[in-house]
């Protein structure tokens, strides 16, 4: 079976990032076997500032996506903070990748987590995202007088061209979808008639916007270390 991973690669540099496994490590023979990654864009590392030195003033911490965690600098600062993540796949990579525990509501999104957060004057947000990410945990918070803090850290490149990578997607039977952006650019830059391939989506979001433009696509989890026995039994 020849799946397609979609997850971009982030850059590691001296400064920024660590080295941090995609959402499907590929460790079983099945993965290796029959998961290949095609990113569809890439991850660039955005210079940011923040008010508190090593975290000092904040309580909280909210990170957007996987991406975010990996352009974030103050790992060592992050014990003893109160950490919430938008979704899943980004709760069990913080878990996996640094080891770190989040919260994240059952069902993701702005609005789920907003349910969860606490709701006092003492608490001091931050919030770590990708520029063009969602504004809305934010302005809710700022709205609602609620001390709160927003720093980009990194920002996301189409490529030029992608005429050298559209074969493989011709020939694949599935396709993981790791952000709304990657099936954006698929459906934009490579999608005919000619794919055969069945959609999945590492969240309800990802599978609902593949839906909304008319596909079917369905939920695959991220980080299941049998992904592609997964994905082999639901089709």
């Amino acid at each position: 079976m020849n799946i397609i991973d979609t997850s971009a690669n982030a850059k590691v540099t001296s400064s920024y990032g660590r080295f941090i496994p995609r959402a499907w490590t590929y460790v079983s023979k099945e993965n290796q076997k029959n998961l290949k990654n095609i990113p569809l864009f890439d991850l660039n590392p955005i210079e940011y500032s923040l008010s508190s030195p090593n975290l000092k003033d904040y309580t909280d911490i909210i990170f957007q996506s996987i991406p975010s965690v990996h352009y974030f600098r103050e790992y060592d600062w992050l014990h003893n903070k109160n950490i919430y993540t938008m979704g899943q796949g980004t709760k069990k990579f913080l878990k996996q990748g640094i080891g770190f525990n989040a919260t994240c509501a059952d069902i993701p999104g702005s609005k789920e987590l907003i349910k969860i957060l606490p709701k006092t004057d003492n608490n001091k947000f931050l919030i770590v995202k990708g520029k063009g990410g969602l504004s809305y945990l934010f302005d809710h918070l700022n709205k609602n007088k609620i001390s709160v803090e927003e720093i980009i850290n990194y920002e996301r490149i189409k490529y030029e061209s992608y005429n050298d990578i559209k074969e493989p997607f011709l020939k694949s039977d599935a396709i993981i979808f790791s952000s709304t952006f990657s099936a954006q650019i698929f459906f934009e830059e490579i999608y005919s008639s000619d794919v055969k391939a069945k959609f999945f989506g590492i969240s309800d979001r990802i599978k609902n916007y593949v839906c909304d433009l008319g596909y079917k696509c369905k939920f695959v989890e991220a980080f299941d270390q049998d992904v592609v026995i997964s994905i082999k039994n639901s089709i």
